[in-house]
């Protein structure tokens, strides 16, 4: 059966066969051309392999003869023929000669090979090799070494000497191949051919020949520019070359042999093993970037090098271990990845089967321990973060083994501490935004924010530079390593040791690792152990020193420059997680703890004060309080005491304002009965130290947030307040309406007085019985006494010089107001339910003077003649404070009524003159800015608010006859036509039919009107209208 394939085989091959042979006899003399070649190739390559399993030598040697003139002229050949050719000629070496190829025709092969796939060995520039030729010539030198290599050598262990040249030149162009081959797929080409060679060369002398010059082309591709630019698929496939020429050459098994001839005498194989050694370890140093390649592959390949290399090379290559043992480490760091556990874990056993090797793997951790903190002070984020990796890798393998690490603690103690030292002082340099000087808003937005509980995670503190954050992440993930090593209670005692003696950023830097172990340990604080309530001695010893220290730090003042805000900010944080320890056991805590915080709330630093914030959540929900504001309320007496004592003493620094104004901004009105005695000290230190304006600013903010908090609660009643002293519009008076009021007068003269008979009682008891009533009726709230009395006193400090403190009492002023009077009004009634404002009114007489000195400096004096002319103000007014004044101004009109009538009656002029120059400044700063600029400035402002203020006089307060006409000519002008607010509708309730002479003379002035400038005359049938010139 095979006899008749071979036959079938024979008269396929022949025809193709015969016709290539003259077609390539033509081709030699230029009678034909290379076109002329393929289509004979293309037909023996289909042949070939459709019968390749009946060839056999014979067959081979027939076909290789007509293939052996195309070879004669490759240098003619175009590269197409040339790759049909090699084709052809491979598969006549893997199914026709296979092993039974002849010595010389197997010379002949490898020097046409490698000259096709290299060039001559004589010619030092050779041409240019095409990509597909070059990786098929590659191949069937690989195919020549796997199936023929031993029989063309004539079957021997040993080579002759005459071929060793022939061998090396071919090793040389597959070097050349590897290192600069024209594609890729040339160059894995000439890796597996580099593999064949060296699997199926069985002298290992001349092995070792060829040794040196394999590894150090395969450590130039592996290392430095050449492995970056290198496809993936090459550096694995140059890798595991490397680990077989190692295999071959530098085994245990392989140098035993060697050794035993050294010990005969002969040093020779001696020097060559340990400069071979020394070679090595070089060309294996160069690899060391390679250890962080991205691709997986190259990971493995690597990994399985350096195993092999110590699994079978520890003798020999034992120079190499600590640089071996570094690159496993490196490589079976614990990603994600499925692979990078699979080598941690071949790693691991290892090291059990080996344990001489843990020894090695402690240098190799010592070595990166003592570095870490010059590496972590560098700028180099990636080396690192591969730093730290590498330690926290080897210490998981060190636990894993159940090795001895006392040698290590210390230092790793001592590093760790550094780096945290590094990363402080890194961060030092961080500027902190300041909170802006007004902090009512800030206020506002820290109680919607505590009360609500949202804040209850910290804001980094050690952060500020680039790359900060994750040089914080890294070293927290070491430590957290370090939690669970045998390391931990030498790391603590070092820190508490070390927390009280050491200052500046090292003693903040204790103080974050002492953080970063507790916190470690708060998230193992399981469920199970809070049930059972398992004591841990060194736990509360380590907690108890850093809440102590704590106490110590946050006791101290916020403006104490020798505090720094980071070590008060994880001051804070330690206050926080104590209370998360003990839950409810901490309130007794908030007695000497609660002060510090609310005192941090009031700080400028914006970190601090959020870090305050968050605290003050975190504490009052581990305390079991539904809200910041509740825990505040029920341990009011101990804030007050505290305050009170500071008070009392006269300490003048900004602490105790500050916890006071947080105590009102968190709690409201609901902390007010608890304020009576501060607000006495308060005003006894305003009395002493009046010339302080930054001390009395602060002092004011408290009372400023007190009656903002009280005018929360009595909102609805100060609208009603608001709209009992508005007046009615403007109503002509008709007959019916006389007759209505008189028809009212007579009924109640003529109705007669009548008691009912249940409710009547002896005059004395009834005066005993209503009496008790009326009193407790008409007497005032503790709330209302004590607004009445803040605001009393600030009128006396209004004569400031201070811009900010006049604008900040203006302000309380304008706000207390509104309250005073709301809780006059739902107090005092009579029987005709019209506010008698027994205390308000005379109250606001007082404040009269006070509030119009910003709008008039000089002495106001009363001006009856409203024709007189305007004269402008002496000097500019600060526009700020005027504003202010403005706007409280408007305030007391809107809730005194007429009870200012006389008062705005003799300050009229004075007003009118003002408003005159306020809008002649802001109509010039308009031209110049153009008018939606202007309209953002500060003169646009006051002037606008002057405007609202008369509008708010004629509303609220009222005019008389001779001020209409003044009225009209202050704002039925400009601001009549930019349609401010409220000014249309009071000038209708003033008089319609001037409001309408006014724009009547606007429009003809204008030319707007439909008279083209003049008053148009009616035309009625049956009338003769006279015609009306306008002067305007």
């Amino acid at each position: 059966m095979v006899d008749d394939g071979r036959v079938q085989a024979f008269r396929m091959l022949k025809p193709p066969c015969v016709e290539l042979s003259q077609v390539a006899l033509r081709y030699k003399v230029n009678k034909t051309t290379a076109k002329d070649l393929l289509k004979p190739l293309e037909r023996l390559k289909e042949i070939l392999q459709h019968v390749n399993r009946f060839l056999d030598v014979k067959l081979a040697d027939y076909v290789f003869f007509p293939l052996s003139h195309l070879f004669g002229e490759s240098k003619k050949l175009p590269p197409r023929v040339l790759e049909h050719a090699l084709t052809c000629l491979r598969s006549l070496i893997v199914f026709g000669w296979k092993d039974q190829l002849s010595s010389d025709l197997g010379k002949q092969l490898i020097i046409l090979l490698t000259f096709v796939a290299g060039g001559s060995p004589t010619d030092p520039k050779p041409e240019n090799v095409d990509e597909e030729v070059a990786t098929v010539a590659f191949d069937c030198i690989s195919d020549l070494f796997t199936s023929s290599l031993k029989s063309f050598l004539g079957g021997r262990d040993a080579i002759d000497a005459e071929n060793i040249p022939l061998l090396g030149h071919a090793v040389t162009v597959l070097l050349s191949g590897i290192s600069n081959g024209p594609a890729t797929q040339a160059r894995l080409a000439a890796c597996r051919s580099l593999r064949a060679f060296i699997a199926n060369l069985p002298d290992d002398e001349a092995l070792r020949n060829f040794f040196p010059g394999i590894v150090s082309c395969l450590a130039k591709v592996l290392a430095g520019g050449m492995a970056a630019k290198a496809p993936y698929k090459l550096l694995e496939a140059c890798l595991r070359l490397l680990e077989q020429a190692l295999l071959r050459v530098m085994a245990d098994e392989q140098c035993l042999s060697l050794r035993g001839a050294s010990m005969s005498g002969d040093n020779s194989n001696r020097g060559w093993l340990e400069a071979t050694a020394g070679q090595i370890k070089m060309a294996l140093s160069s690899l060391v970037p390679l250890r962080y390649h991205g691709r997986r592959e190259v990971q493995d390949a690597f990994f399985s090098l350096y195993v092999s290399i110590l699994s079978n090379c520890k003798k020999s290559l034992g120079n190499c271990t600590l640089l071996i043992l570094e690159t496993l480490v490196v490589l079976s760091f614990k990603s994600s990845s499925e692979a990078g556990q699979k080598r941690s874990r071949q790693l691991q056993q290892i090291l059990a089967s080996e344990p001489d090797l843990l020894d090695v793997l402690k240098d190799v951790t010592y070595d990166w321990v003592l570095a870490l903190p010059r590496v972590f002070g560098s700028n180099d984020e990636v080396k690192r973060s591969r730093t730290i990796e590498q330690i926290s890798t080897a210490y998981e393998l060190l636990f894993n083994q159940s090795a001895s690490i006392a040698a290590l603690s210390e230092s790793t103690i001592t590093s760790v501490k550094s780096c945290a030292g590094v990363l402080v002082q890194q961060s030092s340099g961080h500027s902190i935004r300041p909170l802006p000087e007004d902090s009512v808003e800030v206020g506002r937005v820290l109680r919607c924010t505590v009360s609500s509980g949202a804040v209850r995670t910290f804001h980094p503190v050690i952060i500020g530079a680039t790359g900060q954050d994750g040089m914080a992440m890294e070293l927290h993930t070491l430590v957290n390593q370090l939690y669970d090593s045998v390391m931990l209670p030498a790391l603590e005692q070092s820190l508490v040791a070390s927390l009280r003696i050491t200052v500046g950023d090292e003693q903040i830097a204790n103080l974050w690792l002492m953080l970063q172990l507790l916190h470690q340990r708060s998230q193992q604080f399981t469920e199970t152990e809070q049930w059972l309530n398992i004591p841990d001695q060194r736990l509360n010893t380590v907690m108890e020193e850093a809440y102590a220290f704590s106490l110590e730090i946050v006791e101290k003042s916020t403006y104490d420059d020798s505090v720094d805000w980071r070590l008060q900010a994880l001051a804070l944080e330690v206050v926080s997680l104590q209370a998360t320890f003990q839950k409810e056991d901490f309130r007794p805590e908030l007695i000497d703890a609660l002060y510090p915080i609310l005192e941090r709330m009031g700080s400028s630093n914006a970190a601090l004060q959020q870090h305050a914030v968050t605290c003050l959540s975190i504490v009052s929900h581990r305390c079991g309080y539904p809200s910041a504001s509740e825990l505040v309320v029920d341990n009011a007496d101990y804030l007050v005491n505290a305050v009170a004592v500071k008070l009392n003493t006269f300490d003048i620094s900004p602490q105790a304002s500050q916890v006071m104004l947080m105590m009102v901004r968190l709690c409201g009105s609901a902390i007010t009965p608890f304020l009576d005695d501060l607000i006495e000290s308060i005003f006894a230190i305003l009395a002493c130290y009046h010339g302080y304006p930054r001390l009395v600013e602060s002092l004011f903010e408290v009372f400023h947030a007190i009656v903002e908090e009280a005018a929360k609660t009595s909102f609805p009643a100060i609208e009603a307040a608001g709209k009992s002293t508005k007046r009615q519009p403007y109503r002509s008076t008709t007959i019916p309406d006389v007759v209505a009021r008189l028809r009212t007068i007579k009924a109640r003269k003529d109705a007669p007085l009548n008691f009912d008979e249940s409710s009547a009682s002896p005059p004395d008891q009834g005066v005993s019985e209503t009496a008790p009533s009326a009193t407790a009726e008409s007497k005032p709230s503790r709330t209302h006494t004590l607004i009445h009395t803040i605001t009393l006193q600030t009128s006396h400090h209004l004569s400031t010089p201070s811009p900010t403190l006049r604008r900040l009492l203006l302000n309380l002023i304008t706000s207390s107001l509104p309250t005073l009077a709301a809780q006059n009004s739902s107090t005092y009634k009579d029987d005709s339910d019209k506010n008698t404002s027994t205390d308000f009114l005379p109250l606001l007489a007082t404040l009269w003077p006070h509030i119009i000195r910003p709008l008039f400096p000089s002495p106001a004096t009363s001006n009856k003649s409203l024709t007189s002319s305007p004269s402008p103000p002496a000097t500019e007014p600060d526009l700020p404070t005027l504003l202010a004044a403005i706007e409280t101004l408007s305030t007391a009109c809107i809730h005194g009524g007429d009870f200012l009538l006389s008062r705005i009656e003799d300050l009229f002029p004075q007003f009118q003159t003002l408003l005159t120059h306020l809008e002649k400044s802001m109509l010039h700063e308009t031209k110049t800015l153009g008018r939606a600029r202007a309209e953002r400035s500060l003169k646009f402002k006051t002037w606008d608010a002057l405007v609202r203020l008369v509008v708010v006089m004629v509303t609220y307060v009222g005019i008389t006859r001779e001020m209409e006409d003044a009225v009209f000519e202050m704002v039925g002008g400009e601001a009549l036509m930019r349609e401010r607010d409220g000014v249309r509708e009071m000038l209708e309730g003033v008089n319609p039919g001037a409001l309408w002479l006014l724009e009547e003379e606007r429009r003809v002035r204008d030319g707007t009107g439909d008279g083209g400038g003049r008053w148009k005359v009616p035309v009625v049938e049956g009338w003769d209208f006279a015609e009306v010139e306008l002067y305007v």
